[in-house]
């Protein structure tokens, strides 16, 4: 079983490490700009300390989504190659049970989506202390939620895959499923973005629309974010054991 994991690994080096390239690119040119805002040219600008709130505030989600989905991208079309190369006819052959070849592939796709999941945690290390702010923990939980939520669509991909055999089809499979939930997602921030900017203009005259909305939206965001990660570790595991059986009756069903 080492070695079916040493395998994974090692197909997924290169996507990887395009990816990491990316992230530190990123994350670092992010930083520079915050810096600049108290040690650049920015920190001319009158609003410099609104535009390092905003940065700050904002570009750590865009870095740990670059981390979570950079880690795990090389390993994303692992099994469509494996069907063309017939490397999963020929694990047939291997004395290895379809339990084994499933878990070397849980968990090197696990690995490597906590390895996103630190490296999301370092981008907002590094651009707090670009903004010369505490680490904060609030930022931690947004990041936790994401990797809670991230993960069984980032598992449940595996016997997906072992099913659809193309990383297309799959897509189009999860775009049809999908689809029709992103709308009614949508729409439900589409309304509660218009609640929040109706309260806001009442409760908050005297400040402007986007700082009222903040401030009637954020209680409710936070209460929701904190019962989420209650609910989500539990999902998270159930989605986990899922697709972890399916992904084994996948593999002998194909055997036979």
């Amino acid at each position: 079983m080492k070695g079916l994991i040493y395998r994974e690994f090692y197909l997924s080096r290169k996507p990887a490490a395009y990816m990491l390239l990316s992230y530190v690119l990123f994350t670092g040119m992010i930083a520079m700009v915050i810096i600049s805002t108290y040690a650049g040219n920015l920190a001319k600008d009158a609003n410099a300390a609104e535009t390092r709130e905003y940065i700050y505030s904002q570009m750590y989600i865009y870095i740990g989504l670059i981390g979570f989905i950079g880690a795990v991208y090389g390993h994303n079309d692992l099994i469509e190659k494996d069907y063309k190369s017939k490397w999963q006819l020929y694990s047939y052959t291997l004395p290895v049970n379809e339990k084994k070849i499933i878990a070397s592939k849980f968990i090197v796709r696990g690995s490597l989506l906590f390895a996103g999941f630190l490296l999301a945690v370092l981008g907002e290390v590094i651009l707090s202390s670009a903004a010369k702010k505490p680490f904060s923990i609030s930022h931690f939980k947004n990041i936790l939620l994401i990797l809670l939520l991230y993960g069984p669509i980032c598992i449940g991909d595996i016997p997906l895959m072992l099913k659809m055999k193309s990383q297309a089809k799959a897509a189009a499979l999860g775009l049809t499923v999908g689809g029709p939930l992103m709308a009614a997602a949508m729409y439900g921030v589409y309304k509660f973005v218009k609640f929040c900017i109706k309260e806001g203009r009442r409760l908050y005259p005297d400040l402007d629309s986007d700082a009222a909305m903040t401030k009637v939206a954020m209680p409710y965001i936070t209460k929701w974010r904190d019962i989420a990660l209650v609910i989500a570790p539990f999902f998270f595991v159930a989605v986990i054991a899922i697709c972890y059986f399916w992904a084994v009756k996948e593999l002998k069903r194909r055997r036979y």
